[in-house]
């Protein structure tokens, strides 16, 4: 009894965390609109209406109050050559970001408690924006991208 007691106390915790995203400003309107887009969702709107860090946005769970517009084809994909995002409402309509560069600008590993690490690897990518919704493009968009990986624990 002892023995399952000790291990139903056990605190449960995540195995893994992987999630990137990228920033950037679209060149319409006087540069005043952004595109932000994290593993699931892609969200479209005024630069002033901006509030926290890239991090922040990557880190948000899809089910939070958000303004998304659209949400990723393949939340699996990483920060792919391709990737396409459908309009929420009608799925039909997508958004498609190609690479056209990408330059790393920083990598940082950092161990933490037990045999687990950090990995945080910061971008600046040029994407293709091509869309048959919102601003329609086809134009480049220079972003700021991070991709940030909490390994599991080594057992």
């Amino acid at each position: 009894m002892a023995a399952i007691a000790s291990i139903a106390a056990v605190p449960s915790g995540r195995a893994s965390e992987w999630n990137y995203g990228c920033k950037g400003t679209l060149p319409v309107f006087d540069n005043s609109e952004t595109i932000i887009f994290n593993r699931a969702l892609l969200v479209l709107q005024p630069t002033r209406w901006l509030k926290g860090t890239l991090r922040d946005f990557i880190a948000r769970d899809a089910t939070d109050d958000t303004i998304a517009i659209a949400q990723a084809k393949d939340e699996n994909s990483g920060l792919a050559q391709i990737m396409m995002f459908t309009l929420l409402d009608h799925p039909d309509k997508r958004l498609t970001l190609t690479e056209k560069s990408s330059k790393t600008i920083s990598d940082n590993r950092e161990k933490m408690d037990a045999p687990r690490f950090v990995q945080i690897t910061t971008y600046t990518k040029v994407y293709r924006y091509v869309s048959d919704f919102g601003y329609m493009g086809p134009f480049d968009v220079k972003m700021d991208c991070m991709n940030y990986q909490v390994s599991a624990p080594i057992r």
